[in-house]
């Protein structure tokens, strides 16, 4: 697949990619964030549904040849740290995705992460509201809970349907052919969310989904105030979605379940399962404080800067020229 990108373009965007770098760093550096670096490629990684990890084999002496996984994401190595007592963290760098290649994907792509230590939820959205307007010079963000954004965009009450109410939705409005699409309500749910919420998002305001569903919540804490919805959050602009934020869960026997879950469903969908995160859960067993973290698509962020469409147009060379 090839896109077609002119070389002068490319060059000022680099350009403005490099000066972008220098602003994320001095936000987080004026807060008191440290930077670290953590390795892209580890014996373990994070259990996600949707998320596949590229794998390669490697020989370490007197270790064999085992299993190795590019990173998805940084977030096991960094909390580690946070268990270490690093405080306040932030990381800028490559991760790694199977299957990944389109307009707005690459399997190799730069993730910003950042873990910001006694801060909760609503600490969480502010800060991921200020680094927007920091970067893009927007203004604040809306704040709008999952099932409201869902019920503004489709009339739908989203609690109050179960997946057989949404199949028949779904088959109406023709987004599938057949309700046997799938059991799972999470797959309804997110299906509506993509075709008829997501595209309506921060056209010119960008807009803060927050309260995901329980079913949805990753490794983030599930609401005291609403059980049925997790303290996860999602950015978007111009209908891209930018980032991705947890009230961090902290219970490493409630982790093991989820990853437990996370398992079943990727051998349901067709994939392998993978490994448990046994670092990770022995960091959390120890320990680990209170934090809100979140990751943003940098390459994503940068392609709004620049106004363009597509990713092309702001990395030095996509998978098909690396």
């Amino acid at each position: 697949m090839n896109w077609q990108r002119a070389p002068q373009l490319l060059r000022e965007n680099l350009r403005r990619r490099a000066e972008m770098l220098r602003r994320l760093r001095s936000f987080f550096d004026e807060r008191g964030f440290v930077e670290v670096q953590t390795p892209a490629l580890c014996s373990e990684t994070v259990i996600d549904r949707h998320l596949d990890p590229i794998s390669v084999r490697l020989s370490l002496p007197g270790n064999g040849e085992q299993e190795w996984f590019l990173q998805t994401s940084p977030e096991q190595s960094m909390k580690r740290l946070l268990a270490m007592g690093m405080g306040s963290i932030y990381q800028i760098g490559p991760v790694f995705r199977a299957g990944e290649l389109g307009r707005w994907h690459n399997p190799e792509f730069t993730m910003a992460e950042w873990y910001d230590v006694g801060a909760g939820h609503e600490q969480g959205l502010q800060l991921l509201s200020d680094l927007l307007g920091v970067m893009l010079r927007t203004s604040p963000a809306i704040r709008m809970t999952f099932a409201s954004a869902f019920e503004q965009a489709t009339g739908l009450p989203l609690f109050d349907l179960d997946r057989d109410a949404l199949a028949d939705w779904s088959v109406r409005e023709g987004l599938v052919e057949s309700v046997d699409w799938t059991n799972d309500w999470d797959d309804w749910v997110n299906l509506i969310f993509s075709e008829r919420v997501q595209p309506r998002l921060g056209g010119d305001t960008p807009v803060l989904i927050t309260h995901f569903p329980a079913t949805q919540a990753a490794l983030a804490v599930v609401s005291t105030e609403d059980p049925r919805t997790a303290e996860r959050y999602e950015l978007f602009y111009r209908g891209v979605e930018l980032a991705n934020g947890y009230h961090e869960l902290l219970d490493a026997k409630v982790l093991r379940e989820r990853d437990a879950i996370a398992n079943a469903q990727r051998l349901r969908d067709g994939k392998r399962s993978l490994p448990p995160c046994e670092k990770l859960l022995r960091a959390m067993e120890q320990g680990m404080p209170s934090s809100c973290g979140c990751a943003l698509g940098f390459d994503r962020l940068v392609m709004l800067a620049c106004e363009s469409d597509q990713l092309a147009d702001v990395v030095p060379f996509t998978a098909p020229e690396a």
